[in-house]
């Protein structure tokens, strides 16, 4: 246990401290492509099939399937799932590093700016990675949980020059 806490305690300096997303982001609007698109208007969701490209910003996520949920018409809450083998996350942070992550499954909450990746999961920036069955990604605090699942740990890399950077 205490290893996981230093392990993540780690990679949340290697990953979050020298960086910040960009703050504009979560802002824009969302644009989606897709192969095919299937409407549920009384249930509010929207299905997008084959080929998923989700652009918000600097936010870049790639999938098989998107699955986009409004609790209502007139909301502005909307949870986007992503499913792929594996889907794909990328953003820019405010330095101009890229921050990308990879999961069998993914789920943004556009109200919270939170996304959590689960099934074989993994983010990396500027060469540091952290791998875990599920990672939580808070986009707004920078904050990332990562978890383990039966049987696995939670792994972490960082490199030395990272760790002397973050000294300055």
């Amino acid at each position: 246990m205490n290893r996981l806490k230093i392990s993540t305690l780690l990679c949340l300096l290697c990953i979050s401290a020298p960086t910040w997303a960009m703050k504009s982001d979560t802002k824009q609007p969302i644009y989606i492509d897709s192969d095919s698109q299937q409407v549920d208007m009384p249930n509010n969701i929207v299905t997008f099939i084959g080929n998923v490209k989700l652009r918000q910003g600097t936010i870049d996520i790639r999938a098989n399937k998107v699955v986009v949920t409004r609790p209502n018409a007139k909301s502005q809450q909307q949870t986007i799932m992503a499913y792929g083998k594996p889907a794909t996350f990328h953003q820019i942070m405010e330095d101009g590093k890229p921050i990308d992550g990879e999961a069998l499954k993914m789920r943004y909450e556009t109200s919270t700016e939170r996304l959590k990746m689960t099934g074989k999961a993994e983010l990396n920036q500027d060469g540091s990675n952290i791998k875990g069955n599920i990672i939580t990604y808070n986009i707004r605090d920078q904050r990332l949980v990562a978890e383990s699942g039966n049987q696995e740990r939670v792994t972490t890399v960082i490199l030395p020059s990272q760790l002397n950077n973050n000294k300055k």
